[in-house]
């Protein structure tokens, strides 16, 4: 992996940790994510009109688009929910990795992409670190629950992964995010005010700076990865981003504080390896 893709994954592994933390923070608000997707597509909607207008968009990126919207807005949901009954200590960490799996065997096998034994010892140091840190015994219904919604998260992310390597090789990333993140915004939006309407008016009322925060914090973040997918392996770049995880429980220990076990330390050793590992391949 290119210097320039690498930086481009870091900044946004840190950004990603960042809204993430937020999301949590308002204990998932479905209402407060809302918010956040809607300020994501109003801010993105002059400089893809522009750059629609200047340079057009290619029909074939259409469909794409269209998919990796839907796929957001489960993302999105499954998110809130998740967090709403776990801790983003297993939460985060677990859907990650599982998306760093998916999108592996994805884009090797239906995507043609090559891995090298440096790469593929990269992605499985850095899958085993999450799930070493997102692991924790539970039998509850709760636990249960999140763990449910973690796994429904990763395999949004192997989705619109997936989609988004092909779509941002025909279209703009620009335009591209926008459209993507507009569609989630009305899938999204539409399901809460009918079914959570409450919370969509406290959010709004209470909790709009955390929204606000999440959609600055998910649009940069996800608009330099479309960048970084043009530029590079899509299994990659999606393994080297998962030292989000190490951050956001690092955060976690320090805003939220929940407990750093030895179980966590090892679990960010070994992604700290396989980053160096995929950085190398």
């Amino acid at each position: 992996m290119s210097l320039p893709v690498f930086m481009l994954v870091m900044i946004s592994a840190v950004l990603h940790a960042s809204w993430n933390l937020a999301t949590k923070k308002v204990s998932g608000s479905l209402g407060a994510v809302c918010i956040g997707l809607c300020t994501a597509s109003l801010l993105t909607l002059p400089f893809a009109i522009y750059l629609v207008v200047s340079e057009g968009l290619p029909l074939p990126s259409a469909p794409y688009i269209a998919a990796t919207g839907i796929v957001h807005a489960f993302y999105f949901y499954y998110i809130g929910r998740g967090y709403q009954i776990g801790d983003i200590s297993t939460v985060y960490p677990l859907s990650r990795g599982l998306g760093v799996m998916g999108t592996a065997f994805v884009a090797t096998a239906v995507l043609g992409e090559s891995i090298s034994v440096t790469g593929l010892a990269g992605i499985l140091l850095v899958c085993s670190g999450t799930v070493a840190i997102g692991f924790q015994r539970g039998n509850d219904r709760d636990h249960r629950k999140a763990l449910l919604y973690a796994f429904m998260v990763g395999v949004t992310i192997t989705s619109y992964s997936c989609l988004d390597k092909v779509g941002v090789g025909i279209a703009n990333p620009v335009p591209y995010i926008c459209g993507m993140f507009t569609i989630a915004a009305i899938m999204l939006t539409s399901f809460v005010a009918v079914h959570h309407r409450s919370d969509l008016v406290l959010s709004w009322k209470e909790k709009r700076g955390y929204g606000m925060a999440i959609g600055i914090g998910s649009i940069v973040t996800y608009l330099l990865i479309l960048f970084a997918f043009r530029l590079g392996p899509a299994s990659y770049i999606v393994a080297a981003r998962e030292v989000s995880v190490a951050i956001g429980s690092v955060m976690g220990f320090i805003f939220l504080r929940e407990q750093i076990t030895m179980k966590k330390i090892l679990g960010i050793i070994a992604i700290t390896g396989g980053l160096i590992l995929i950085k190398a391949a």
